[in-house]
Order: C-alpha cells, then sequence, then structure tokens
C-alpha cells in the first residue's frame, strides 16, 4: 500500500491513506514486514482502483520468475473473480456455497459498521498481465478484513444541532449499505431512507425528487454520482455543500456550492478543488465552521448598524445649518467627523466584528441566498430609529447648552467665539458617548443588552475604554481641540451631556421589549 507508519515521539501515525496504513498495522500483528515483502516480491505494475470496479490490484514478480496478481476491493467485486479459496495449504474450489457463506460473514462485519474488503491473489506463470482486465480473473480467495472508522463522539450532537439550523444532512457513501446503515444510526441520522447507487434514476430531475426534504443514506456510491447528486439538488434551489478526499471527488467539490476537503486522508487534487479544508476531519468542525459564518454575517451587520447610526448624527448638522440659512449654526466640522469616524469609533467597531455567536444563532432556519448585509432591518434601526435618536439628542446640546450656560433666548443661538466652541465640544461628546452606548446596544438585535451581559465582550470594553480616553483628549488637549474647532470643558457642561447615553438606551431596549413583544404574539 501507498502508505507508511512511522514512530515519532513514542506514538505511531500513519502517513498516507488510512486504509493503506490499518492494512500495513494489520500485516505487521500478523508478523509480515512491508519492507521484507517488497524486496522478495518488488512491485512492477499498479491497476489503481476505480469506481467503476470497485477494486485495484497490484502486480508483483516472484523470486521464480512468475508473476503475482494481488486484488483487493468490495467483497462484491472480488467474489466473483474467484475459482478457489485459500484453506490453509489447499486451494478448493470457490463454489456456490462457500460464495454465500463469505457474503453472509461480509453482511455480518457490515453489520456491525465496519468497512469491509476482499482480497484474492492469482499467480501467473506466462508474462505479466497488460491490463486489469487480464489481471483480475481466475483468482483465488484470500479472505475478509473489517475496518472501525469509528463516528467521532462529538458527531450526533453536530447533527442534531444541523436539524435545528434548518440544515439537511444527507450521507454519501461508497461502503456496503449495512455498514452505511449501522453508522447512520450510530451517528444519529434516520436510516429509513437508504438507496443504493445502481437504484439513483437516470435523470437529475428524478433525482432531486428522489431526494425531497428528508435526510438519507446513499450507499455504494460512484464519485461520479455524488457530482450528479450535487447537481440535482442545486437545481431544486438548494444551498449545498459537499465532502471528499479522494481525487475523483474533486468535479463533485467544485460543484457544491461549498466542497469541504479532508485535510488528513484528503488528495491534494481534492483540497486544491475544495473551498475549505477540514484539518482533522471532524464533521462537527463543519458545524462550528457552519455556527462561525452566521456569527461573522451578524457581526457584519452590527459593525454596518453601528457606524451608519453615527452618520446620521455626523449629517443632521449640517442638514439643519442648511435649511435654517445658517439661523442653526454649525456645530460639526469635517474635522470632527473625521475624529469621530478615524478616532472614537474604529475600534468599538472591529470589537463588534468579533462578537461571539449569539445563543440561538443555530436554531434560526438558514438565511435565503438573496439576502443582503445592508438589509431593510439594518436600514431602519440605523436610519430610521437609533440614528435620528442620535441625531436629536446630540443637537439638543446646541439649545440646552445654550440656555443653560449663556443666557440664551435673550439672544441668538452662539455663532462664534468660545460659547459656540463651547456647544460645539458638547455636541461632539455627546455623539462619542452615545456611539459609546450604541456600540453594546448592537451586539445584539431582538434581546436586551442586560440579558447577554452588557460586560461579555472585553475586546468592546477595552475599546469604548480607549474611545472615552480619545474624546478627553479631543477636548483637553489645547492643540487638538483648537484644530477641531472646539473649548474644554467644565464639570457643568458634562451633565446634560452624560444624560445623552442614557437616552439612547432607554430608547433602543424599549424598541427591542416591543419587537419581542410582537415576535411572541406571532408565534
Amino acid at each position: 500500500g501507498d502508505a507508511r507508519v512511522e514512530e515519532r515521539d513514542n506514538r505511531w501515525s500513519c502517513v498516507g491513506d488510512p486504509t493503506e496504513g490499518a492494512l500495513l498495522v494489520l500485516a505487521r500483528k500478523g508478523g509480515v514486514e512491508r519492507q521484507t515483502e517488497e524486496r522478495a516480491s518488488p512491485r512492477v505494475s499498479e491497476f489503481p482502483f476505480e469506481s467503476r470496479r470497485q477494486r485495484m490490484s497490484t502486480v508483483h514478480v516472484l523470486s521464480s520468475g512468475a508473476y503475482e496478481v494481488l486484488a483487493k476491493g468490495s467483497p462484491e467485486a472480488i467474489l466473483p473473480l474467484c475459482r478457489t479459496i485459500r484453506v490453509n495449504d489447499e486451494a478448493p474450489p470457490f463454489g456456490k456455497e462457500r460464495e454465500r457463506e463469505v457474503l453472509a460473514a461480509a453482511e455480518s462485519l457490515a453489520g456491525e459498521g465496519l468497512r469491509v474488503l476482499a482480497f484474492a491473489r492469482r499467480e501467473m506463470q506466462d508474462g505479466a498481465p497488460r491490463s486489469a482486465g487480464e489481471a483480475e480473473q481466475e483468482m483465488e480467495f484470500l479472505g475478509l478484513v473489517g475496518m472501525a472508522d469509528p463516528v467521532h463522539p462529538e458527531v450526533p450532537e453536530a447533527l442534531a444541532r444541523c436539524r435545528r439550523a434548518g440544515i439537511r444532512v444527507v450521507m454519501i457513501t461508497g461502503d456496503h449499505p449495512a455498514t452505511a446503515i449501522a453508522v447512520a444510526r450510530e451517528a444519529g441520522l434516520p436510516t429509513d431512507t437508504v438507496i443504493l447507487g445502481l437504484e439513483l434514476p437516470e435523470s437529475d430531475e428524478e433525482l432531486g425528487e428522489l431526494l425531497g426534504d428528508r435526510e438519507a443514506v446513499l450507499a455504494r456510491i460512484a464519485p461520479e454520482q455524488k457530482l450528479r447528486i450535487a447537481r440535482a439538488l442545486q437545481a431544486r434551489g438548494e444551498v449545498v455543500a459537499m465532502t471528499g478526499d479522494g481525487v475523483n471527488d474533486a468535479p463533485a467539490l467544485r460543484q457544491a456550492d461549498i466542497g469541504v476537503a479532508m485535510g488528513k486522508v484528503g488528495t491534494d487534487v481534492a483540497r486544491e478543488a475544495a473551498d475549505l479544508v477540514l484539518l482533522d476531519d471532524n464533521f462537527a468542525h463543519i458545524v462550528e465552521a457552519v455556527e462561525e459564518g452566521r456569527a461573522a454575517f451578524t457581526n457584519i451587520k452590527r459593525f454596518l448598524t453601528y457606524h451608519l447610526t453615527d452618520n446620521v448624527a455626523e449629517l443632521t448638522p449640517f442638514i439643519a445649518w442648511a435649511l435654517t440659512a445658517g439661523k442653526i449654526p454649525l456645530m460639526i466640522s469635517v474635522l470632527q467627523i473625521l475624529a469621530l469616524d478615524i478616532g472614537t469609533d474604529l475600534l468599538p467597531a472591529l470589537a463588534l466584528g468579533a462578537e461571539k455567536p449569539e445563543p440561538g444563532v443555530m436554531d434560526r432556519p438558514p438565511r435565503p441566498r438573496q439576502a443582503r448585509l445592508l438589509d431593510r432591518r439594518v436600514l431602519g434601526r440605523a436610519f430610521g430609529f437609533l440614528g435620528p435618536v442620535e441625531a436629536g439628542a446630540a443637537m439638543a446640546m446646541l439649545p440646552l447648552g445654550a440656555f443653560l450656560f449663556f443666557g440664551w433666548p435673550g439672544g441668538p443661538l452662539p455663532t462664534g467665539g468660545v460659547e459656540r466652541d463651547t456647544l460645539s465640544a458638547m455636541v461632539f461628546a455627546a455623539i462619542v458617548v452615545m456611539q459609546m452606548a450604541n456600540a453594546f446596544e448592537c451586539r445584539s438585535t431582538p434581546s436586551s443588552l442586560f440579558s447577554i451581559g452588557p460586560l461579555s465582550n472585553r475586546l468592546l470594553l477595552g475599546a469604548v475604554l480607549v474611545e472615552a480616553a480619545a474624546l478627553a483628549a479631543f477636548i483637553y488637549i489645547p492643540p487638538v481641540a483648537k484644530a477641531l474647532g472646539q473649548h474644554p470643558l467644565d464639570p457643568a457642561h458634562w451633565l446634560p451631556v452624560l444624560v445623552t447615553p442614557w437616552v439612547l438606551l432607554g430608547a433602543e431596549e424599549l424598541r427591542k421589549a416591543v419587537a419581542r413583544r410582537r415576535a411572541s404574539v406571532l408565534h
């Protein structure tokens, strides 16, 4: 076999195909060393495994000059080639009775969830065979080997999570149907629908209808049939993720919406064709990747909601100034907007991108193919609610600050000097502190901030602290404040400013409560 078993750090490991590695271990336990056998009877040619033949064979030259053909494959593919059977030192005819006994033994092993391989040999005196058909005939049956490929303990729970998430799992294998059924039961897949490769309809449309919307177990499936299955499901509008490890799996991996290659046992061709490589070959980690993908999609929406909200607050002073022909003084400058977007908003936005998956993310059906990041909910929340609340509370600092500290409405609103710069600093500070509150509120859409733990995202907590330090620098470092057109705030000026984040928190919590109530009524 094209594999080897090595000992590293007092642990044995297989390099290459694990099936071949398991056979090498079995041979070594039986006192047969590969190197010794290769020197005694070197390989001269090979007829690789083909899904059509369901077997492979190698040709070796013996010390006598004769050629020996060694074949392995599925019992159904090997047994019809055999004319004799090895029993100790004898080779009696391989009749129908013995064939039934061997098939029953193979069924028994497969029923235990073992992958069953049959082995046969043939000695040729008239030269090496030139084709598989010439080599694989008139053979002597040697025996069966059952190999366990145990289901990872995490798989049943992973399959249950798939069902809750609206993901349908179809098991596709080239193994014996009894093996497939045993493995499916262990994994938690229903076994009421078991389909053999020979039973697949010719039409892709009929194949899609056969698979329908149910979980199924497909056994004795050839790699080219995996390609047909992917196409048939896609024709029904399904999003298909396909796993594979062999060279012949590459077309199906390429065809699928998401091709997943095995990292340990997968061939280079399969890994190149796939979109994702599973390093440890554990199905449960595919489900975890789905969860992370859903979380990433949601986090981008959080990021966008957070940024779009303060865009409304930044734009509103310009609109108010333009619509009143300057009667309402412009409270935000272009430099202040840059300070908001780059100096204070950047780190909290990035921290929102690292938010962990929220509870229940895998209890929702998959989003439609046409789902957009900037959907009506994101735009409605940012432009229709959070943005106006933030803009209104920030602009309120102008009349409120003028009334409390500069004698308005006894005269016009300040348009210059220390008074105007102080009010501008209050508007600027109000936007920043409301963005701090907004960052925490954007962590969830339906759930209350207080139900998910306000301080559970430590990256966000750190980012908000940096944002507060940046705000202090923009207001109290004289050269920076002067460049931004601001004047340092006294403690009294902070009192109305520090009310604004609580206004935004209260409004958003009220909106979420109403949304949750409506959702519960609809369900």
